[in-house]
């Protein structure tokens, strides 16, 4: 690991990131695609498809301890940082449930969590709205066929 490298990598505090926060910053200050990563874990005798980092960078599944070393190695960043965010990450999905029926919505349409998160809500209030409204016409033809 080269000095420029540490410096950059020092710019990732990771005491509050999770870890798919981490591989997704990681894998975007690279400039890398899902191809390039399934190339370079297939340098270091890893087979992964796509499907399986997407996961790991939304969080519905993580990935065991050697594979946080080839990261590591991939990266050239510390297994520590892995590790805390990893643990991180488990916190903050014990902390909230809720993200992770947003995470699996983002996985399965393919949307950014930060637009997955704002549709999610769009379509929760608008459900909560719709519910109202029905609400409401069920009293009135109730009221009216008590008349």
């Amino acid at each position: 690991m080269n000095k420029k490298e540490i410096n950059k990598n020092e710019n990732f505090q990771t005491e509050k990131r999770t870890l798919e926060e981490l591989l997704f910053d990681l894998r975007k200050e690279k400039n890398w695609s899902y191809i390039n990563i399934i190339q370079e874990l297939n340098n270091l005798g890893i087979s992964v498809d796509e499907r399986q980092i997407k996961k790991w960078e939304l969080g519905l599944e993580y990935p065991n301890t050697d594979m946080l070393y080839k990261f590591s190695t991939l990266y050239y960043f510390p297994v520590e940082n892995f590790i805390m965010a990893k643990n991180n990450s488990y916190v903050e999905g014990m902390n909230s449930i809720h993200k992770t029926f947003i995470k699996w919505f983002c996985y399965f349409t393919g949307l950014s969590f930060k637009i997955g998160y704002a549709t999610f809500f769009i379509i929760l209030y608008g459900a909560l709205i719709f519910a109202f409204f029905y609400f409401i016409e069920k009293c009135n033809l109730f009221m009216e066929s008590r008349r």
